[in-house]
């Protein structure tokens, strides 16, 4: 991926960017939510091969590749990659989301993305293809977007929902009952909201039955309001303003004569399904039993950090150790990870004295590890950032009299003594010993 270049004229960004570094901040903090939503979509689906990257090779003796065409793919890799590169550009909540699914990320890697490549002389070409997909439909040479007509069909269709929309179904009757529409009219969404009431369904003649839309009437009948609904969106004779909020939506439907709505007489013995109804089927249906709940049970961890601990550290060495003890397992790699968790400890340590200017830094160097860990832990308790349950735990660790996690002392053993051996689940109880006070440290 390090041969990949971001655009730094990308059109997404105001200005043209000067470095690498720039061009990755500025699209991170364009983006910013949408960053991480596609990041999780890269994790959870991976990377869509009828899509690929559009890419002009660099004129450097170091061959590299400028994105035309997948800027935010990329970055998006990278900050996978390295979460850190775009920190600064993305809120707490969005970095500790990326953060955990760069984890996730890391146990599947993207090695190699696949890219239309194009030679520095071929430059022109490359932005003309550019250009067709995000140019609009450019009397249909360019990306032709579907209506939320369409994309509610296709997703039906290809089983990537259950059934369509309300709406969908709807429209579906009618162009069975009544033959296909020529109107261009986009009506799907107001249509879905009118259709969402259940007071609107119920004078139309209308249940749900597992999400389905069912009919407690003959086909001539329903149609009768679900035709009117259809014309007047498709004639614009109401518009999107005119059916905005619930209490103009019910005024609407109120204004239906008795012809415009089913014959109360004509009432089926059972509801059929709305899709039945023009091939003259009216099997009465009723709602499949809801599946029982099953709880999932959380594997153990195996890591000698918790994922989920509050602590996002400014600098970023420190915030990549930590990323490291998340991902390390302390069963497989117990001397990296204890050596590295008694790194993140005394960093933390020092990072804290020195923002709150505990001591001068001729004694923060000189003090040993413990004496500094319990002036922390004192700061803290004197600020109220930490309970007097946890402090006591904390001078038992620094003190090395805790019976059962790992105290200081164990920890130096490991780093020291070549004979002491990490055990995975003391490593695993004294980060969670420590966790509180390390976020009280980094909050």
């Amino acid at each position: 991926m390090s041969d990949l270049l971001l655009d730094q004229k990308n059109a997404r960004l105001g200005d043209e960017q000067s470095s690498q570094q720039a061009t990755i901040h500025a699209l991170a903090q364009q983006q910013g939510k949408r960053l991480v939503k596609l990041a999780e979509s890269i994790v959870d689906h991976g990377l869509d091969v009828a899509q690929p990257f559009t890419v002009v090779a660099t004129g450097d003796k170091k061959r590299g590749y400028t994105v035309l065409e997948g800027n935010r793919r990329t970055l998006a890799l990278k900050a996978l990659e390295t979460p850190t590169i775009v920190q600064s550009a993305l809120t707490p909540g969005d970095f500790k989301k990326l953060n955990a699914l760069s984890l996730r990320f890391a146990d599947n890697r993207i090695e190699e993305v696949q890219c239309a490549l194009y030679e520095p002389n071929e430059e022109e070409q490359a932005i003309a293809f550019v250009i067709s997909r995000h140019g609009g439909a450019q009397e249909g040479a360019g990306l032709v977007e579907w209506d939320s007509d369409e994309k509610d069909r296709f997703l039906a269709r290809h089983g990537a929902t259950a059934r369509r929309s309300y709406s969908g179904q709807v429209l579906e009757f009618i162009d069975e009952v009544d033959g296909p529409s020529t109107s261009k009219t986009r009506i799907t969404t107001t249509l879905q909201r009118l259709l969402k009431s259940s007071k609107i369904r119920d004078k139309l003649g209308l249940d749900v039955v597992d999400g389905e839309l069912v009919s407690r009437y003959p086909k001539a009948e329903v149609a009768k309001g679900l035709r009117k609904i259809v014309d007047d969106l498709r004639s614009q004779r109401k518009r999107v303003p005119d059916l905005y909020d619930d209490e103009q939506r019910q005024a609407y439907i109120k204004e239906f004569t008795a012809d415009e709505l089913p014959d109360p007489s004509t009432k089926l013995d059972g509801p059929a399904r709305l899709s039945d109804l023009p091939k003259g089927q009216t099997t009465p249906v009723a709602p499949k039993p809801k599946p029982k709940k099953t709880t999932k049970t959380k594997a153990p961890r195996t890591s000698v950090a918790a994922s989920d601990a509050k602590i996002n550290p400014t600098p970023s060495r420190l915030n990549n150790i930590y990323n490291e003890l998340v991902t390390l397992n302390a069963d497989q790699y117990g001397n990296a990870g204890s050596v590295l968790f008694r790194v993140f400890v005394e960093l933390s340590v020092d990072d804290y004295i020195v923002r709150h200017s505990l001591m001068s830094e001729t004694d923060r160097r000189n003090w040993p590890l413990a004496k500094r860990m319990k002036t922390v832990n004192d700061h803290l308790l004197a600020s109220s950032a930490i309970a007097k349950q946890l402090h006591t735990v904390v001078e038992q660790v620094a003190n090395g009299t805790h019976g059962l996690a790992a105290g200081l002392s164990t920890l130096n053993q490991y780093v020291h003594n070549s004979y002491s051996f990490p055990k995975p689940s003391e490593l695993r109880l004294s980060w969670d010993e420590l966790q509180p006070f390390l976020e009280a440290i980094w909050k």
